[in-house]
């Protein structure tokens, strides 16, 4: 009970920023979702280790040795000519008691043609990310676990790149019935190496969350709650155009609203319930409170901050498929590969 209390005490010292978080870093690419059960649940799934290798890097605290010689394959269509890629591997070492993992991940954002400024055409160019990781986790007891992230991080856009290191830190616990599981990850604490240009630095997109999972007794559901970004109070973001607007029926400048305690608790939220309909086939949803706030139409909400997905085990192969609907204008979709070379050894 004391380590529980110290992970909550933990999440609470965390620093008071204000506005949105969009635009303020680069690198926001190490924060997508890695995989299609993570993108399925919200896009945030830190909370739960069952030996599913895409989870450590959200919290490498998650890996153990049920991840070791795991192969996880995923690939992401993004929008327009967008993609984002993941593979990751993992050991164990006993005589260390810890399980390793080596991840390469990339974001294409495509080909673009180069103009000048008479918009005469110049040629062609490509833009992309990429980033390796490598992570540890340690199992200190049948409660806790511990483990960390190191990120070697690499830009480059048109003629221009850039790198940087950062690491991730992470704690997991796990109810003694094995009911209930809590995990906090501190993300992407670090430096620039090199800047896109000799006159800028840019910063990483630090991060403190907080996930907790519950499964419902005699049931097949597991409900996640992850509170994302508790380092930043204050999420909301007024528009710049909208400052100073006027009724053109009275003349007077129309107030903005001040956000109320209840939206600032609700921005940091993002929900997700997966339904295990057995061992080898599962059905997911999830709900991104902050996503549909910032980006659903007003006339036209429809789906936007919702996401779901199916993950199902087809001989030794186990494949997730998950969808993300961002707004009207579209939706993500992810299609992950797992293949558990300790599966191969067991009789059939």
């Amino acid at each position: 009970m004391k380590r529980l209390l110290t992970l909550l005490l933990l999440s609470a010292l965390v620093t008071s920023a204000h506005a949105q978080l969009g635009g303020q870093s680069s690198y926001l690419f190490t924060t997508l979702p890695n995989s299609a059960r993570v993108a399925s649940l919200g896009g945030k799934f830190i909370s739960v280790a069952d030996g599913d290798l895409n989870l450590a890097y959200a919290n490498p605290a998650l890996l153990d040795s049920l991840d070791a010689r795991q192969l996880a394959l995923n690939y992401n269509s993004l929008f327009a000519d967008a993609s984002n890629g993941f593979v990751s591997y993992a050991v164990h070492r006993s005589e260390l008691d810890m399980t390793f993992a080596a991840t390469l991940q990339y974001l294409s954002y495509g080909q673009f043609e180069e103009r000048d400024e008479f918009n005469q055409e110049l040629g062609e160019f490509n833009a992309g990310e990429y980033l390796l990781n490598l992570g540890a986790g340690r199992q200190i007891d049948s409660l806790f676990s511990l483990g960390a992230n190191l990120k070697m991080v690499y830009s480059s856009l048109a003629n221009v790149t850039s790198s940087a290191l950062a690491v991730d830190v992470g704690g997991h616990y796990t109810s003694r019935n094995k009911d209930f599981t809590m995990g906090l990850v501190i993300r992407n604490a670090g430096f620039q190496l090199g800047s896109y240009t000799e006159t800028s630095t840019e910063s990483l997109p630090f991060g403190i969350d907080l996930g907790m999972s519950k499964r419902l007794r005699n049931s097949p559901l597991r409900l996640t709650l992850t509170l994302e970004d508790l380092q930043t109070w204050d999420l909301t973001y007024v528009d710049p155009a909208d400052v100073g607007q006027v009724d053109p029926l009275t003349g007077e400048v129309i107030e903005i609203q001040d956000p109320t305690v209840a939206d600032k608790i609700l921005l940091h939220t993002n929900a997700g319930m997966e339904f295990m309909l057995g061992e080898n086939f599962h059905i997911r949803l999830g709900y991104d409170y902050r996503r549909r706030q910032e980006l659903a139409l007003n006339e036209r909400p429809g789906m936007a901050g919702i996401s779901w997905g199916l993950g199902m085990k087809i001989s030794k192969l186990y494949l997730n498929y998950g969808k993300a609907r961002y707004n009207q204008a579209g939706a993500t979709n992810h299609l992950s590969l797992t293949l558990k070379f300790a599966d191969f050894n067991k009789s059939s």
